[in-house]
C-alpha cells in the first residue's frame, strides 16, 4: 500500500510522517530528496541557467535565497518546478517502484503531491491542515522567518479547502499534539491499515 501524505506548511505533516514510520511504514521524503539534489552538479547547472549565478553559493544551490524568490513570485515558482521536475520525478518514482516491487507499506511525504501528479500512484491520500494563523505562529517559531515572508509562502500553497476536496482523509491540526495523535489513530482505524 502506498499512502500519499501532503498538506500545508506548518500543519504538522512531518510529525504525522514520523508516526507512520513508527507503525512500520517505509518513508519516501520528497523534501529530503529535493535537498539532496541541491548538491547534484546537473541540477546546480540548471538552476544557475534558470535563475543566475547569484543563486549558487559555495558550489551548491542557495536554498534559502531561492526559496525566498520562488515563494514570493508565482512565475519563479513555476519556472523552478519546470526546471527540477524531471529530477524529482525520476528520484521519487524509482523509490515508489522499489516499494511496490517489495510490497512494502509506504508513505510518500510530498508537499507538492498534486502538483507533480504523484497522487495517481497512491492508494490513499492523507492531507494535514491547520488554520493560517496557527501555521504562521508555528513556522515563525520553527524557521525564524518574518511574518510577511511566511504569509507569502503560505499564499503560494493550497488552502485547507483544497486538501479537504482532494484528499481521502484529513487531519486537522489546530490544537495540541495529543489531539492530533488521537485523530491520527482514529484515521488509521478507519482505513484498516494497522501493521
Amino acid at each position: 500500500m502506498l499512502i500519499g501524505l501532503t498538506g500545508m506548511s506548518g500543519a504538522g505533516k512531518s510529525t504525522v510522517a514520523a508516526w507512520f514510520e513508527k507503525k512500520g511504514f517505509r518513508l519516501i521524503d520528497c523534501d529530503a530528496l529535493v535537498h539532496s539534489l541541491y548538491e547534484d552538479r546537473q541540477y546546480i547547472v540548471l538552476v544557475e541557467q534558470a535563475f543566475g549565478r547569484n543563486y549558487i553559493k559555495n558550489g551548491s544551490v542557495d536554498r534559502r535565497k531561492l526559496g525566498t524568490l520562488v515563494f514570493s513570485d508565482p512565475n519563479a515558482l513555476k519556472k523552478l518546478n519546470e526546471t527540477v521536475s524531471p529530477f524529482i520525478m525520476s528520484a521519487v518514482t524509482a523509490r515508489i517502484q522499489s516499494a511496490k516491487q517489495e510490497d512494502i507499506a509506504t508513505v510518500l511525504d510530498a508537499p507538492l503531491l498534486f502538483e507533480y501528479g504523484l497522487d495517481k500512484f497512491c492508494d490513499i491520500v492523507v492531507g494535514v491542515t491547520t488554520d493560517i494563523e496557527t501555521a504562521v505562529k508555528r513556522l515563525s517559531a520553527r524557521d525564524g522567518r518574518n511574518e510577511t515572508e511566511i504569509r507569502s509562502r503560505l499564499a503560494s500553497q493550497h488552502n485547507p479547502a483544497f486538501f479537504r476536496e482532494h484528499c481521502d482523509h484529513i487531519l486537522e491540526n489546530n490544537g495540541d499534539l495529543p489531539t492530533l495523535a488521537r485523530n491520527f489513530e482514529d484515521m488509521m482505524e478507519k482505513i484498516y491499515i494497522y501493521r
